[in-house]
């Protein structure tokens, strides 16, 4: 797999503010009280993705301004692209959420808002957390480097194609998803709990070959230095909660699953990060179980109609037996039937 780190959006700021060659925290440079100030944000193009618009789109902003008391003294919620305000000189702290979807409100506890897992995305949710400093300046607008929004969530894109003639898949899907993640995150922390892990519907799959996108909430689960092997990358030494591929096929009469865990190389890394692009090239070669990716079982059914009839006729009254056979190697399958 390869791992790359997603293009970001930018945002140019520019401040229309009066200059005085001082900061607002020294009361005798005769400074103004307050200066006008315009923001614009606008996203970059993504050269490396091709597939989708979406990811760059902005839809509406929520900005929060905060004093060097962490006091919040602004909140805008707004669709267009440029905010327009007026502040004191001095260093602030700025958080932007973009595409949220709605107004946040003035009060929100930044803190401990929350994203929750979707199965799909018109646009993805950004956030910027950071430092900016107003200074005194003429009677033109002050231009201060850009800013960066980054992408709450992974994006996984998958390639899968099959070797053997005679194999045929079925379906795909991500197995231990996060069902939230902070929308401000410092550092992501992953849960121990299983309640708070969900897997994606499967996408029904048909032929040898598939391709796709997955939007995932960020899952680090770190790593496993002692894997040295791709073949070992598997749920005897992944962390319990590790998001993985889980790949489902045929191979003539037994039934295939292949499990590839996430992270930034084939052996130890287990991290699904934030504003990260994973690219899976996939080929399944056949269905060896001593590969530990792989598992995998056959069943037959057989009656017994034939055994206890007569002149090709059931006898009425006789008991028929309907006799299904499992057959693995390895961990025994979970199976259910109707």
């Amino acid at each position: 797999p390869k791992t790359i780190v997603m293009n970001r959006y930018f945002m140019s700021l520019s401040l229309a503010i009066v200059s005085c060659g001082c900061i607002y925290d020294n009361p005798s440079c005769g400074c103004a009280d307050r200066v006008a100030v315009e923001l614009t944000v606008h996203p970059e193009h993504m050269s490396a993705v091709t597939r989708s618009t979406d990811e760059n789109t902005i839809r509406d902003l929520n900005f929060y301004l905060y004093d060097s008391t962490d006091t919040p003294v602004l909140h805008r919620y707004q669709t267009a692209a440029t905010l327009r305000f007026e502040c004191p000189p001095g260093s602030y702290r700025l958080r932007i959420a973009a595409n949220m979807g709605r107004d946040l409100g003035a009060s929100a506890d930044l803190g401990h808002l929350m994203l929750t897992h979707r199965e799909a995305y018109e646009v993805l949710p950004m956030i910027y957390d950071g430092g900016i400093t107003v200074a005194c300046g003429g009677e033109g607008s002050i231009v201060l480097p850009p800013v960066e929004v980054r992408r709450c969530v992974a994006k996984v894109c998958y390639d899968i194609a099959v070797v053997p003639a005679d194999m045929e898949l079925h379906s795909v899907r991500v197995c231990s998803v996060p069902c939230d993640a902070a929308l401000f995150a410092g550092t992501d922390t992953p849960s121990n709990a299983d309640d708070d892990y969900t897997d994606t519907p499967e996408k029904v799959l048909h032929g040898p070959e598939a391709s796709g996108i997955f939007y995932l909430l960020p899952n680090p689960q770190g790593t496993n230095d002692t894997i040295t092997d791709q073949r070992q990358k598997s749920a005897d030494n992944a962390p319990e909660h590790a998001s993985y591929l889980l790949i489902r096929a045929t191979r003539g009469d037994k039934a295939l699953a292949y499990r590839i865990y996430l992270g930034e190389n084939s052996t130890s890394d287990f991290n699904l990060r934030r504003n990260t692009l994973y690219s899976l090239d996939i080929s399944i070669r056949g269905d060896n179980d001593v590969d530990t990716r792989v598992s995998g079982y056959t069943v037959s059914v057989r009656d017994d109609l034939e055994q206890e009839g007569y002149g090709g006729y059931c006898v009425a009254g006789q008991p028929k037996h309907l006799f299904v056979e499992v057959g693995s190697n390895g961990h025994a399958p979970q199976l259910t039937y109707t």
